[in-house]
């Protein structure tokens, strides 16, 4: 019988709070972890930790292409919007599809690079996007993951990892009426009421503690 095993996991973020109960940011597109690659040693006969210790590969963990939502420090950034309506009068109505297309989509993949059975390098890129109201610059994922053994039994570990997307700006620019008044294409408010992060640079810190019994 395979042992089982508690898991306690803690995660930290600058950037973005919201968090579901997974490894992963609620609003995530990707994996950021090499979490999986760690498995516990104690669930194998203590001849395979050898093998299991030098052991070196390289796993693409997701793929994102974006054609009906952008992304931008590898979380959802927008819906890409058809027909809007002013937020003040909503008899108003547009079809600013036109505003967001692009001829080449956003593509958004991840993985890791096993060094060792207790070492890994989490990677990933962000190709942009580029539309006439939205622009969104490449961006990278860089992280490092490290695994220490609690135990000579290697029943217990403890795994932190520290990643982060880097590089990346966001530029929205407004719709302008017959009136040369500006206005938020996303729902035609004005422009001088609009905000956004410019510069989404969002950053994990995660540490797991898992036992087997």
């Amino acid at each position: 019988m395979l042992p089982r095993i508690i898991a306690l996991i803690l995660i930290m973020s600058w950037g973005t709070p919201a968090f579901s109960e997974g490894l992963e940011p609620e609003t995530g597109l990707l994996p950021t972890s090499a979490k999986q690659a760690f498995v516990m040693d104690a669930q194998l006969p203590a001849d395979y930790w050898h093998a299991l210790d030098d052991r070196s590969y390289i796993a693409l963990t997701g793929f994102f292409v974006g054609e009906k939502m952008f992304a931008a420090g590898g979380q959802s950034l927008m819906a890409r919007p058809d027909r809007v309506c002013s937020i003040y009068d909503s008899t108003i109505c547009f079809d600013v599809n036109r505003f967001y297309s692009s001829s080449m989509p956003q593509i958004l993949m991840s993985g890791f690079v096993m060094l060792d059975g207790s070492n890994a390098i989490t990677f990933g890129i962000d190709t942009g996007y580029s539309s006439p109201k939205l622009k969104v610059s490449p961006a990278l994922l860089l992280g490092v993951s490290k695994r220490w053994f609690m135990s000579e039994k290697r029943d217990a570990h403890l795994i932190i990892e520290a990643s982060g997307w880097f590089g990346q700006s966001v530029s929205h620019e407004p719709c302008i009426d017959d009136y040369d008044r500006a206005y938020y294409c996303g729902n035609l408010s004005a422009w001088s009421d609009f905000t956004y992060n410019a510069h989404p640079t969002n950053l994990y810190l995660k540490l797991w503690y898992e036992k087997a019994f």
